[in-house]
């Protein structure tokens, strides 16, 4: 039998849908029929399919390592082993902690730290002594109205985290208050060039500006938290979620994959 094969036999066995599967892996319906069916290219490649397969024999109370085996005689790998290794590691990661996470405390207290800095730099005082914008026109009290200038091209949005937008374009703040997490960044897609992939440890912070779209792929989307154009969306999804996005100009809900 082949890989997909066992898999179906033992869901059928236990008496589980491909839904009930989805929903205790949080692997999506679809992919779960494309292993069933012994594909990978809806995984994304070989080294994405591993980890499904890992998640979903798990699940199902089979040994992954005899399916894995046979899953790499069959296709191979088109990665090094060190980045199959990174990437099941970072899938399959269950966050375990006994006490308090004082990494993510100091990132909390440096990022209150940074709202208080960027809020004097935005703004002064008149001659009168009020508080004022700065780069926000000023209107007369004694004179006819006239025109006013435009707005700075780069603005501060207030929220958790204080992201400079860049007018038009997208910024991205991927932050690990979590466990590790696999993360790749591509400028203007999926098939893009690729900004950076790696994993990021507990407490790190990274920032993408582009003026195209931004494509992110995350191992264990529930490590992490985004900002998108200002805007502090969260964790993406569960622990050890596979999550794949593209992020574009304005649109800081993104399109998730």
């Amino acid at each position: 039998m082949s890989v997909g094969q066992m898999l179906v036999a033992a869901r059928e066995q236990a008496r589980c849908t491909v839904e009930d599967v989805s929903r205790s892996t949080r692997i999506r319906s679809a992919l779960i029929r494309d292993i069933e069916a012994d594909g990978v290219d809806a995984s994304g490649g070989a080294v994405y399919a591993r980890g499904h397969i890992r998640a979903i024999a798990t699940q199902l109370g089979l040994d992954p390592a005899p399916l894995l085996a046979e899953f790499d005689r069959m296709h191979g790998s088109t990665h090094g082993p060190g980045a199959r290794e990174i990437f099941e590691r970072e899938v399959l990661a269950e966050p375990d902690r006994k006490g308090p996470n004082w990494t993510a405390a100091m990132a909390v207290a440096a990022a209150v730290l940074l709202i208080v800095a960027v809020t004097s730099l935005f703004t002064t005082r008149d001659p009168s002594g009020s508080t004022v914008a700065e780069g926000v026109p000023q209107t007369s009290t004694t004179g006819p109205a006239t025109p006013t200038a435009s707005l700075p091209s780069v603005v501060a949005t207030p929220g958790p985290d204080i992201a400079l937008v860049p007018q038009g374009g997208v910024f991205l703040r991927v932050r690990v208050p979590g466990d590790k997490c696999y993360v790749q960044v591509r400028e203007g897609g999926p098939k893009g060039p690729k900004l950076f992939e790696g994993t990021l440890s507990t407490g790190a912070v990274k920032d993408f500006r582009s003026d195209q779209p931004l494509h992110l792929i995350l191992g264990n989307a529930g490590a992490v938290t985004l900002v998108v154009n200002g805007r502090d969306l969260g964790s993406p999804g569960g622990p050890g979620q596979v999550v794949r996005t593209t992020f574009y100009p304005g649109d800081p809900a993104g399109a998730a994959g």
